[in-house]
C-alpha cells in the first residue's frame, strides 16, 4: 500500500481505513459516546494495509449519532432548525454606492485575510505563533507574515512542497496565490448567478463534480466527493465515511451567501443550508449558516457585538456552536483581554482538530468582537488565534471588509493584491476581484 503521511491522515486526502476509524472515534467521543474500549482496540494498529480489517470493524462499531443523554439540540433537518428559531428581523440594506464599497471591500477583504494566514496554517498553534513573531519583532500583527525566504524552514516554514512562502511573505506578495477558501467563494458566486433562489444541494454537488479539482478538496468536501463519485445517494453524502461533517470545510463556503442577502441573516443562513448539508452534519452545518448571517450582518451592523450578537439568532440556541459563541460574548463583556479569552478556547478544546468548526468559530467570533471594527485588528487576531488561520482570516476579512468597506481597508493590505487572485475552479483562472464585486451586486440586485 501506498504510504500516508500523518497529514494526509488528518486532512482526508486518503479515505484509508485508519483515517476513517481514527477521526470517527474522536467524533463519538465529541458527542457523548464513550469509546475507551474501542480506542483499546485501536491503540498500536498500523496504516501500512495489514490491520484495514480491524480498523474497518472498529469504524462499523463506533457511534454514528449522538449518546442517548446527550445534553445539546443538534438536528440537521433544516425545518427542524427552522422551527426552533426566533423569528428573524431585516435591516436595511445598503445600496448604490455605499453597497458597491461594501462588496468591493468584502472580497478584498477576503483575500488579504486569506493571504495574512496561509503562511501559518501548518505548525503554528497560537503560542508557537506568537513566540515566532514576537522573535521576528511582528506581534501584534499588523502587516503580512514576515519570514525569512533565506531560512524559512529553520523557523518553521516547512510546506515549501505545498505552500509558496516567497509569495507569501511580507514584502513578497504579488497578487493572490490560490486557496480553497477563495475557491469556494468564487464557486459560490457561480452557483448563484446560475441558479439564483432556486439553487438547490443537487446543482452544488453537481458544480462541485463539474468545476472542482478533486485533489483540491480536503476532509468533509474529499469525503463528499468520494461519496460523490461513487454515487451514494445525496442525501447520505454528508456523513457516509466522512467522519469530518463537523470540521470547518461549510464555514468556509460561507460568505457569499451573506455578500448575496446583506442585512437579511435569516435568509444567508437558509440559502447557505443548501450548500452546508452536502457535506456536513450537525455544527458543520450551523457553522456555515452562522458565517453567512454573521457576515450578511456586517454590512448592517452598529457595531461589532451588535453583529455577533444578531448572527447567534440563526443557528439552534441549544448546540454546542451557539454554546462556544455565547462563551465568547461574555468573555468580552466581562472585560477580558483577547489573550485572556484565546487562552480560555484552548483549553476548552485542547483535544479538537484545529479544523472543527467549534473552535475555529469561537477563535473567529473572538476576533470580530476585540478586532472592534478595525479591519487589522479583526484580521490579525483571527490569525493570531493559530487555529485554521488562513480560513478564519479570510472570512474575518470578509466580514471586516464589509464593515468598513473598501476605502476602509489600510493600503498596505491591498497594494500587494493588485486586485487580482487565481482559481482552481474550472472556467475562473485569473480573477479581477473588482470584476468578482460588480458581478456580486449584479447578484444582489437579482435576488432582491
Amino acid at each position: 500500500m501506498e504510504y500516508i503521511s500523518d497529514l494526509e491522515r488528518q486532512f482526508g486526502i486518503s479515505q484509508e481505513p485508519y483515517g476513517l476509524a481514527l477521526n470517527e472515534l474522536t467524533q463519538a467521543e465529541e458527542t457523548g459516546n464513550d469509546v475507551a474500549a474501542l480506542r483499546a482496540r485501536f491503540e498500536g494498529l498500523r496504516s501500512s494495509g495489514e490491520d484495514d480489517a480491524e480498523l474497518a470493524a472498529i469504524y462499523s462499531a463506533t457511534p454514528l449519532a449522538p449518546a442517548a443523554d446527550w445534553p445539546y439540540t443538534e438536528t440537521s433537518d433544516l425545518a427542524e432548525i427552522i422551527a426552533g428559531l426566533e423569528p428573524a428581523d431585516v435591516a436595511e440594506s445598503p445600496s448604490g454606492d455605499s453597497l458597491v464599497e461594501k462588496v468591493r471591500g468584502a472580497w478584498f477583504g477576503r483575500v488579504a485575510g486569506n493571504m495574512l494566514g496561509k503562511p501559518v496554517e501548518f505548525g503554528f498553534p497560537r503560542t508557537v505563533l506568537r513566540d515566532y513573531l514576537e522573535s521576528s519583532n511582528a506581534y501584534p500583527l499588523r502587516d503580512y507574515v514576515p519570514i525569512d525566504l533565506s531560512n524559512a524552514e529553520a523557523s518553521g516554514f516547512t510546506m515549501g512542497a505545498m505552500l509558496p512562502y516567497d509569495r507569501l511573505a511580507r514584502g513578497t506578495v504579488n497578487g493572490g496565490v490560490r486557496d480553497d477558501d477563495v475557491d469556494y467563494t468564487i464557486l459560490g458566486l457561480h452557483l448563484l448567478e446560475t441558479y439564483g433562489v432556486d439553487l438547490t444541494t443537487f446543482d452544488v454537488a453537481r458544480e462541485w463534480l463539474t468545476r472542482l479539482p478533486a485533489y483540491q478538496t480536503f476532509t468533509a468536501e474529499r469525503a463528499t466527493y468520494h461519496n460523490l463519485v461513487r454515487e451514494v445517494p445525496l442525501e447520505d453524502t454528508g456523513e457516509y465515511h466522512n467522519p469530518y461533517r463537523e470540521w470547518i470545510g461549510a464555514l468556509i463556503r460561507a460568505d457569499i451567501y451573506g455578500y448575496a442577502f446583506p442585512g437579511n441573516p435569516r435568509r444567508s443562513a437558509e440559502m447557505s443550508y443548501r450548500d452546508a448539508v452536502l457535506s456536513h452534519r450537525a455544527n458543520g452545518i450551523y457553522g456555515e449558516m452562522w458565517a453567512a448571517a454573521l457576515i450578511s450582518t456586517a454590512f448592517t451592523a452598529e457595531s461589532p457585538e451588535a453583529s455577533v450578537r444578531e448572527s447567534l439568532r440563526h443557528i439552534p440556541r441549544g448546540s454546542r456552536l451557539a454554546e462556544e459563541i455565547r462563551r465568547i460574548l461574555d468573555d468580552y463583556s466581562a472585560g477580558k483581554t483577547w489573550e485572556q479569552a484565546a487562552e480560555a478556547l484552548d483549553a476548552r478544546y485542547a483535544s479538537m482538530s484545529w479544523v472543527h468548526t467549534i473552535n475555529n468559530a469561537g477563535a473567529l467570533a473572538a476576533a470580530v468582537l476585540w478586532g472592534e471594527g478595525d479591519f487589522t485588528q479583526t484580521i490579525a487576531y483571527s490569525v493570531m488565534a493559530g487555529l485554521d488561520t488562513d480560513s478564519i482570516g479570510a472570512t474575518a476579512g470578509s466580514w471586516a471588509g464589509a464593515y468598513n468597506g473598501f476605502a476602509g481597508i489600510p493600503g498596505h493590505w491591498l497594494e500587494p493584491l493588485h486586485g487580482r487572485t487565481v482559481s482552481a475552479v474550472f472556467g475562473f483562472g485569473e480573477i479581477q476581484l473588482d470584476d468578482m464585486a460588480a458581478r456580486t451586486v449584479r447578484v444582489i440586485e437579482g435576488l432582491k
